[in-house]
Order: C-alpha cells, then structure tokens, then sequence
C-alpha cells in the first residue's frame, strides 16, 4: 500500500497548489510546496532498492472492473525502480533548478507546478502498472501534462504549435498502442502484464501477433521520437527549459523505451521486431546527429542530440531482444550485455543531457538568447557553466574517463558482436557498425562545435541583449552535481551496475541466470575494436568540429523537413474535417435526430444478418380490452397529428398528452409505480418546455415539406419496427436469467415498495446522481443563455 500512499501524496500536493492559486502572494510558496513531492518520491524508491536487488518486489492490486480484468494493480520490480529512480531523483533537481529559473513576478507559478506533478506522477503510474489499460490511462495523462507544459507560455505561437503537434503524434500512437493492448487480451484473457508474460509463446503462436508488435512500436516510436515521427521534439523545445530538461531528456521520451525494455520478453520472440528496432533506432541515431549540426538554437541542436542517442538505446533493444529466443547459453550473454548496455545509457544520457539543458538554461536566462551565431567566450563570464557543459558534452560524445565513454565503448561491443547473433550476418554486422560509428562521429562534431562556438573566442558586447551575464550559485547547483556525477560514474560504474541496472536486466530477461552473465564494467578491455573505433571517432571528429565551418556548411544544406510535410498534411486534415462537420452540425436538430436513429438501425439490422434471427419459442401478448384499444388510438392519431401541426406550444402539449396515455397503459398493466414515475416526469417535462416556450418568440415552423416529412416517417416506422424486434428477439431469449426477479426483492434488499424508485435511488443511485448533476448544468447553462442579453448590455451601460 506504501506505493498507493506516494501517488496519493504527489495529488495531495497538487490539491494544494490550487490552494496557493487564489492569493497572488502565496504564489512564491508553490515551488518550495512542489519540491516536496520528488524528496518523498526519491527516498521511497532508494528504501525499496536493498529488497528489490534482492529479487523481490512491491506489489498492490485494488480489484476495479474484474469481468474485464481492468485492476488498480501496481508493481515495482528492478525495472520499474530504475525508472523511478530516474523519474525522481532528475525530477528532484529539475524542481529545483525551476524555482531558480522561472520568475516570481511574471510567471504563474502554481500552474507550472500543478502541470509538472501531474507529468510526474504519471510517470511514475505508467512505469509501475501492472495492468495493460492502466497504464494506456497514465500514458495518456503523460501526453496531456506535456501539452499543458509546452504550452506554458500559451501567449507564444511557437508554443501553441509545439503543443498542438507533439500531443496529436503522441496521442496517435497512444491509441495505436490501446489497440495493441486490446488484441493482446483478445489472446491471452488478461490486462495483467505479469500475466501476459507467462503466456509469451501464446502471443507468438497467434495471427495477431505481428500487428501487436507494429502497434506497440507505433506507441513506442511516437512517445520516444523516432523517425518519422521525431518532429515533435525540436518543437517542444518552445517549452521553458526546466520542462525541457525533465520531459524531453529524462523522463517522457524514456516512457516509449521503457514499453519496449518491458515487453521485450513477448516482442523479442519475432525476428521482425529485432529487425524494425534495431534499424529504426540506428536510422534515428544518425539522422538527429547530422540535423543537429544545422541548428542554430543550442536547444534545437540538444533536440536532435536528444532523437540520436534515444535512436542509439532503442537500436541496442533492438539487438538485445532475441534474448526472449536464447534464456540460455552462449548467445543469452551477448544479448545479455547489449541490454545492459543500453540501460547503462540510458541512465548516462539523463545525467549528461539533464546538465546540458540546464546549462542552456542558464545562457538563455542570463544573456537572453540561444542563438549561437550571437554568443562567444562565455567562459569569461558564466565559467561554471562553461565546465558544465563541456564535461557533459564530451561525456555524450564518448570522451575517456566520463561516464558516456563507457557506455559509448559497450554500444561499439554490441555492433560488432551482433554477427554471433542468429538475426545477423557478417554483412549486416559491417552495415549497422558503420551507421553507428558515423552517428557517433557527428555526435562528436556537434558537442564539440557547440562548445566551441558559445564559450570560446571573443565575447560578442555588440550583439548580446543582456551586456553582464552572470551565474547566481544556487541557479548553477543542480547541473553541477549532475557534471560531478559523470566522472563519478566512470571511475566506479559497477557501483550503479551492480545496485541499479543488474535488478532492471533481471527484471527484463525474467530471472533466468542473469546473474551469470551480466557483464563487469571494466574501464579498460585492452586493445579491441571497440577501442579502435573509439578513437576513429574521437580523432576524425575533433579534426571536423575544429577545422570546417559548420554555420557554412548548415547554410548549404537546407532540405525540405518532415515538419513541412506534417503542416501541409495538417492543413488538408483540417479542411476536410472542418468540411465534414460542417456538413454533419448544421444546426438542424431533426438532421442530427434522422442520422442517430438511421445509424441504429443499420447497427442493429447488421447484428441480426451476422447472429441470425432466433427461433420462435414464445410470443408474449398482454391482455387487452375497449379501454386499451381506444387509449391506443388516441396516441396513433396524436403521433399523425404532430407530423403536420406547425405551432411548437401546441406540439408540446400533444405531446405531454401522449405521455399521459402511456401512464394509462402502466395503469391497465397493474404497474403503478411505473405509472407514477411517468406522470410525474411528464409532468415535469411538459411544464418546463412551457416555461422555456414562454420566454422565446412563438415563431410557428415553416411549412410542410413533403419531401423531408416523408424521410421523418419512414425513419420513425423503421426505429419502431427496430424496437418491436428487439422485444420479441429478447423474449426469444433462454441464454441468460431475466434480471427482473432480481428487482423483485426490492423491498428486502433496499427497503422500497416502489421498485423504479428503488432502482433509481439504490441500485442505480450512482448513476441517477450523475444524471441529476447533467440536469442541473444543463439547466443552469440555458439560464445563462437565456439572460445573456440582458446581462450584457446591463454591463455595457455600466
């Protein structure tokens, strides 16, 4: 229960944020009130680490809606704890570093705040879950906070696009990934993961398995920023840098990885998804390291940066996923170290890429831009930054004795063992070494470059918006410790491997002897070729950041971008669907009525062709006399009558009448609670459609047209043969005990003689205060919009 309690702790704390909300003094308190959530979120996860190295878990199930296997279930295993870790501990600085870089006086703070819980705490739910649809819902939440975030400064129009375009892809492939979750049920009964799991081989034995891996890598690639659909994240980067640093380097992209290091026990049983992961996160790699050579913005070129090395993780999950076809042998260590690798970087890239953006942070708050054309020797000026940033740079880039250069070397491993692997041949070996060595080489050129040209040289007086930058200590504080947590990590790396990752491998590859073949990271290997590639990468790429000029060569090289593709299909979405609504919302209520009841009807004649029509077992006809069949008439020559009356008050009262005469039949029935519930609501009804007439001008409708009053009668005698067909299929019916014996004992269940009213007030109490809630919003809303007038110009004279 201890993990329901911290969900509910990061909620409570929000609750109060809204508080602070109404009295612009207290807005000051909201980041301080707000940092309390990742403290408490990262001491619980660090006092759960020593039980769960030892292989156990923490596990919560709240039964929900059990016939569809829909649960609160939660479990934290060592996946799900080195995420946690991540989440808190990177969220614990970045809540700090925002109360040093948002403004009290101009920035709404509680709101800021409110939004990046919320991010937070979903988070935290979709690495937890244990439960397929649970974790769509948090998933989902995560799009929705990160919208909010981006949008943060919704005064910008660069926000409001960003915030647009990164929650439209990341919601696609959110429903992508419900539909992959759906069929995965279809096949094995539950939502609970743990479950899904233990029926592996089921999944790959079944045709859906295929399309589940594609819509889950949907999912996945559009949460992680993979090409395609990579062109959300430099748009996001409109976003205040702290959501920047936390969302987009961290924590949010890391959510697609974290689907496929969790499902990779049942995906990795397909070729086709070794394959598809392996070159997609290799494409990407090398894609966003060439793109961020040609960006001027330091957070454009830290976008790109950020879509390669998530491209290079997801490329090691995919080489890594065969592990679901080897548990054993030989072949379990290569893979075995190839997930372990991209763990490790994983972790490594939160650390180094979290410094940077936070560095960028920083230029951009105390210089007032981020264009690197305008910036030079900063070094003067901002020198703890400029140590920030160039020891996290070089770590991203692979430079020895930082924390990325060992991750980096282990990468290198991994790409030039994969011929063992039985997915690989030598040839696809050499493709996938080079594509990673060349990625790797721009990665360098554009650290190095960006270095070079923000903090090196001669500082721009002229050209800088704000002529004395200077960097407050507790501003650069955070980036720092996470700078002095690189060298850390390098010279004792087994420290983090053996507490940290080795849990989360376990937890990936199911137990099965990872212990015995987790890999020992070791500072030195000797001379191999990893080493060799290595320093193929450090030499050429410092030779090409050092002598070619990159801003020349970004000039040269201007191609169509896949965004511009994306706002011209946008712009065609939008006409048509603007078009199409047009066309169905033309504010004719009768138009809106005909398609409703046509679209019924054709569901309902459709099930009937596929289930079949049932045999005729009983026909059920209740007794009737003069008084029905006189009552019967009455309505029959009313329903005529309101076809072709004009006057709206008079079709009212016609038809209150009719609804009298259905309180007569529930009276001849011997159904008098039925009765009295039907007058008494069509008493009510009719009444406020009076009151409602009363108030507007009695325009009497336009004339008959035979055309449309003949589409309204066939329409109507179709619905009422629909329904007349529903009722006799349902007496037809033997498969399912009738619910009204159940209602039967009321009296004895609910204490009510009236059985409608006991179900509207116990059995179904819920739902009637619900609709009761409908009602009065509804209400109010026609109220507000009946004195609209009136109240507008009252404030217009005032």
């Amino acid at each position: 229960m201890s993990l329901v309690y911290l969900m509910s702790a990061i909620v409570l704390i929000m609750m109060v944020l809204l508080l602070t909300m109404t009295k612009r003094s207290f807005h000051k308190f909201a980041g301080p009130i707000a940092l309390i959530a990742p403290i408490i979120s990262s001491i619980y996860f660090l006092w759960q680490l020593p039980q769960v190295m030892k292989g156990q878990f923490v596990a919560i199930k709240i039964p929900w809606l059990t016939l569809l296997d829909i649960n609160i279930d939660f479990r934290l295993d060592g996946l799900s704890l080195f995420f946690s870790l991540l989440i808190s501990l990177i969220g614990l600085a970045v809540f700090y570093y925002a109360t040093q870089y948002l403004s009290k006086e101009h920035d709404h703070l509680p709101r800021f705040y409110i939004y990046i819980l919320l991010f937070m705490f979903s988070m935290l739910g979709i690495v937890t879950a244990n439960n397929t649809i649970l974790m769509y819902v948090f998933w989902e939440l995560t799009s929705v906070s990160s919208f909010l975030l981006i949008a943060y400064w919704y005064g910008k129009g660069a926000s409001q696009f960003g915030a647009i375009q990164s929650f439209m892809i990341t919601v696609f492939g959110g429903l992508a990934l419900l539909t992959g979750f759906i069929m995965i049920y279809i096949v094995t009964g539950t939502n609970s993961i743990t479950s899904i799991m233990a029926q592996s081989d089921k999944i790959a034995d079944s045709q859906l398995f295929i399309p589940i891996i594609i819509l889950l890598l949907l999912g996945a690639f559009t949460k992680s920023a993979q090409f395609p659909f990579h062109i959300w994240l430099p748009k996001a980067m409109e976003a205040p840098t702290p959501v920047s640093a936390y969302l987009h380097s961290a924590t949010m992209v890391k959510a697609g990885i974290f689907l496929l290091f969790r499902f990779t026990p049942v995906l990795g049983l397909s070729d086709f998804y070794i394959y598809c992961v392996t070159f997609v996160g290799l494409i990407t790699m090398i894609f966003g390291a060439v793109n961020a050579t040609r960006q001027y913005d330091l957070k454009g070129i830290l976008a790109y940066s950020t879509i390669s090395q998530l491209g290079m993780i997801v490329s090691m999950v995919g080489l890594g996923g065969g592990f679901a076809q080897h548990t054993t042998g030989e072949l379990s260590k290569v893979y075995s170290l190839i997930l372990f690798a991209g763990l490790f970087h994983l972790m490594n890239h939160a650390l180094f890429k979290g410094a940077l953006f936070m560095g960028v942070g920083i230029i951009d708050h105390e210089t007032g831009t981020r264009d690197i054309r305008r910036l030079s020797g900063l070094r003067k000026v901002l020198p703890i930054t400029h140590v920030v940033m160039l020891l996290s740079a070089l770590s991203m880039a692979g430079i020895p004795f930082l924390n990325g250069f060992l991750s980096k070397e282990m990468f290198f491993d991994g790409l030039v063992s994969s011929y063992q692997l039985p997915q690989f041949n030598i040839i696809l070996t050499i493709i996938i070494a080079v594509i990673g060595v060349v990625a790797s080489i721009f990665t360098l050129i554009y650290a190095v470059y960006m270095i070079k040209e923000v903090f090196w040289g001669d500082i721009k007086h002229n050209d800088s918006p704000v002529q004395n930058p200077h960097e407050p200590f507790l501003f650069t504080l955070p980036s720092a410790i996470m700078m002095i947590l690189l060298p850390i990590v390098f010279f004792v790396p087994n420290l983090f491997g053996h507490h940290i990752i080795l849990p989360a491998l376990r937890s990936i590859t199911i137990g099965e002897k990872v212990d015995a073949v987790a890999p020992h990271i070791s500072q030195w290997h000797g001379f191999n070729l990893p080493l060799l590639l290595s320093f193929i990468v450090i030499v050429v790429g410092f030779i090409a950041a050092l002598k070619i000029d990159w801003k020349k060569q970004s000039e040269k090289i201007r191609v169509k971008s896949i965004t511009d593709v994306y706002l011209d299909s946008y712009k065609q979405f939008e006409n048509y669907s603007g078009y199409s609504i047009r066309t169905l919302m033309n504010n004719r209520l009768n138009h809106y009525i005909i398609l409703t009841l046509a679209v019924f009807i054709i569901v309902v004649v459709y099930g009937i062709i596929q289930a079949g029509f049932p045999d005729v077992k009983q026909i059920h006809v209740s007794e009737f006399g003069p008084l029905e069949i006189i009552t019967l008439i009455v309505v029959f020559i009313l329903g005529i009558a309101l076809t072709f009356i004009r006057q709206r008050l008079t079709m009212v009262i016609l038809n209150g009448i009719i609804g009298y005469c259905v309180t007569i039949f529930f009276i001849l029935m011997k159904a008098p609670d039925l009765a009295l519930t039907q007058l008494v609501v069509e008493t009510i009804t009719t009444i406020l459609f009076i009151v409602s007439f009363s108030r507007l001008p009695n325009v009497p409708r336009s004339k008959v047209h035979k055309k449309r009053e003949a589409v309204k009668i066939i329409v109507s005698l179709m619905m009422a043969v629909t329904v007349v067909t529903l009722v006799f299929i349902a007496q037809q019916g033997e498969t399912m005990p009738t619910i009204s014996t159940f209602y039967h004992d009321a009296y004895k269940l609910a204490g009510g003689k009236n059985i409608v009213n006991a179900i509207l007030g116990d059995f179904r109490a819920m739902d009637t205060l619900f609709e009761g809630m409908v009602l009065i919003i509804a209400g109010l809303g026609i109220y507000t919009l009946l004195n609209f007038k009136e109240r507008r110009g009252q404030d217009e004279r005032e």
